[in-house]
């Protein structure tokens, strides 16, 4: 029995649900796939566009992306460092983010859906073989 694998806006609508009513959607969803290897992620590659689109979207200031997450800006992450009254400013530090992200992804841990997108990277084993690179579960 085969299973139809999910749509990019139906990952999106678990993680960012907030997005689909942006409308750049498009364009954060083609930006996403520009920097996702469909070889790399094999069956996981909606997913992983999902949460590259999320994560650029709220980088590039589209609102708070449904905020509730324990921040005061849905997908920031890290601990609070500062904090000033007067003219309100918040400053986040990388907590322990940096602790299990490795320097080249310093931008994604700024966000959930960049977290997220490094767990799912994780989970990915690419193979290199005769016929070249195969993603996750060997697809």
């Amino acid at each position: 029995m085969s299973v139809t694998p999910l749509t990019v806006e139906q990952y999106i609508q678990a993680v960012a649900p907030a997005l689909l009513q942006d409308p750049s959607l498009d364009v954060y969803v083609e930006m996403a796939k520009e920097r996702t290897d469909r070889g790399f992620y094999g069956v996981k590659y909606n997913h992983a566009v999902a949460l590259m689109a999320a994560h650029i979207a709220f980088r590039l200031g589209a609102g708070t992306l449904g905020a509730g997450s324990g921040s005061s800006e849905g997908g920031s992450t890290g601990s609070v460092t500062s904090k000033r009254e007067g003219d309100l400013s918040v400053s986040f530090g990388t907590g322990a983010a940096s602790a299990v992200v490795g320097i080249g992804d310093a931008d994604l841990a700024q966000t959930r859906w960049g977290l997220m997108l490094i767990s799912l990277r994780k989970g990915c084993k690419p193979f290199f073989g005769v016929c070249g690179s195969r993603g996750c579960n060997g697809r």
